[in-house]
């Protein structure tokens, strides 16, 4: 599976591209049922906005969004909301295996 990353307004350069796809490759890791991952950054006046989607299968949809100061800021803070909420969908997937 590869990451969609959608820069809006093209306020990026193509290198901030790679950094994301790397970013989002290991998010993978948390659940073996992301079937996508998206990336949309934006940028208004000297504000980042980085939201991430995530599709795990089922029709669940996850969504983390951050809003920082740096780019830098707010792509490692919607990274790691969409780990802890990756990280929770998974725990409950195995509780609710377990209990049959």
């Amino acid at each position: 599976m590869t990451p969609e990353v959608t820069i809006l307004h093209h306020d990026y350069p193509t290198k901030v591209r790679d950094l994301v796809e790397e970013k989002l490759g290991g998010l993978t890791r948390f659940s073996g049922q992301v079937v996508s991952l998206r990336a949309s950054l934006k940028r208004d006046h000297e504000e980042h906005h980085v939201e991430v989607i995530a599709g795990v299968g089922q029709g669940t949809v996850l969504v983390a969004e951050a809003k920082a100061d740096s780019f830098q800021a707010a792509l490692d803070e919607a990274v790691d909301r969409m780990a802890t909420q990756l990280r929770k969908h998974h725990d409950k997937l195995i509780e609710r295996h377990r209990r049959g």
